[in-house]
């Protein structure tokens, strides 16, 4: 499954990253954590201010994703 990145996390990783959900699904917070030890060049997605969204909505960490959902990252936009 693709997973979409935003702002300075699309400069810092990638336009996407691929990630295999579990059938059962996984958490934010899980699945921050299984990107990040997969490859450390994800770092960056386990700062908190890094926001997930699932299905185009902003999403708290404890929430489930499951596979064929849309999920992206966000960073904290900059500007005024």
């Amino acid at each position: 499954m693709r997973i979409l990145l935003f702002g300075s996390l699309r400069e810092d990783i990638a336009r996407e990253v691929a990630a295999e959900i579990p059938a059962q699904g996984c958490s934010i917070r899980e699945l921050r954590a299984m990107l990040v030890a997969r490859d450390q060049c994800c770092a960056p997605l386990a700062r908190p201010s890094n926001r997930a969204c699932v299905d185009r909505e902003i999403v708290p960490e404890d929430h489930v994703v499951r596979p064929g959902q849309e999920i992206a990252f966000v960073s904290p936009l900059s500007g005024g």
